[in-house]
């Protein structure tokens, strides 16, 4: 796998406004309240109504409901995740949760391997990549439902529930520690932002419409981030929003109220415009068009000037310094 950049948590020293920092408490609140903790929490709840479906004699349909359900969910705290920050240990948390873009390992050839073994689920999925979200997409929806696949799928479930009660319960953890360092606690946002934006455009979407330079002229529909099921579209949708929710003025308080603050609307400005473009042409794709070149390459340059105008514009204008390193993994 081609070694990508993704960001770094360092922040330069930013200028403390103290005025600023009193007007703009209730968004750095906001934030954390409704998009870090509801966010985690609303992942913690999707994922027990996939048990729940599981434990049914469930349908095609409920079991690709209920996972997409989880999809969004987990998309939505993706695309801010910042817990790491805070504790190193949740550095590893989204690679243990997710092995889009990470590891070498054939993971269809392992778990076919499971489905076939006579081993308790519990044995069969003795890695923490057989019980990822991608796991769990490749069980239910790479072959013929089974009891077996339903006791994996079962299995795989139950531990990514945990695993996101851990992340929410993270968050409840340092909330403290996001509202007493204002300045910090913004670098992280924005770095997480930027990261988002660059594996949305490159890794969600350009490498599956065959629009990188690996993959020029060449459609890679195994590349999707749920290869099996019918997710990967609608999560992109949901970390554009979320990156929406976070930064548009009329969802504040949030960064705009922040960056307001600072004296960076014109930065905002510029990113929340190239945000809006790259979100009206995801909305303006046809279901059965999704991933398809043409209708792609609008939502790919709108990304890229939206990354573009977050470095240029906003960061530099509300005093982030936003790092690249070399590293793999999502």
């Amino acid at each position: 796998m081609t070694r990508l950049a993704v960001l770094s948590v360092l922040f330069a020293a930013l200028v403390p406004l103290a005025g600023a920092a009193q007007d703009t408490q209730a968004a750095y609140e906001a934030i954390y309240d409704d998009i870090l903790l509801a966010d985690s929490e609303a992942t913690v709840q999707s994922c027990h109504a996939m048990v729940g479906t599981l434990a049914t004699d469930s349908t095609q349909q409920a079991r690709e409901d209920a996972f997409t359900a989880l999809a969004i969910g987990w998309g939505r705290v993706q695309a801010t995740y910042i817990l790491g920050g805070y504790d190193m240990d949740a550095m590893d948390y989204p690679l243990l949760i997710d092995m889009f873009h990470n590891g070498k390992e054939d993971l269809h050839a392992s778990l076919e391997r499971a489905i076939k073994s006579d081993s308790s689920p519990q044995k069969a999925l003795y890695k923490n990549a057989y019980r990822s979200i991608t796991a769990l997409d490749d069980i239910l929806f790479s072959g013929p439902w089974s009891q077996r696949r339903q006791a994996l799928a079962q299995e795989i479930s139950g531990s990514l529930c945990k695993r996101f009660e851990t992340v929410h319960q993270g968050y409840l953890d340092h909330r403290d520690d996001f509202l007493a360092n204002p300045n910090e606690a913004l670098g992280l946002l924005m770095n997480a932002q930027i990261q988002s934006l660059y594996k949305t455009r490159d890794w969600r979407i350009s490498e599956v419409a065959g629009l990188t330079k690996k993959t020029l002229g060449q459609m890679h529909p195994e590349s999707r981030q749920y290869r099996w099921g019918k997710a990967s579209w609608p999560a992109i949708g949901t970390i554009l929003d979320t990156h929406w929710r976070l930064l548009a003025t009329e969802t504040a308080p949030n960064l705009s109220s922040i960056a307001e603050a600072r004296d960076a609307g014109a930065g905002l400005a510029s990113v929340q415009d190239m945000l809006g473009e790259a979100i009206e042409a995801y909305k303006a794709v046809p279901e059965d068009k999704a991933f398809a070149p043409r209708e792609a390459v609008p939502i790919i340059n709108a990304l890229q000037r939206a990354q573009n105008a977050y470095y240029n514009s906003l960061a530099l204008l509300v005093g982030v310094t936003l790092g690249l390193v070399d590293a793999d993994g999502d």
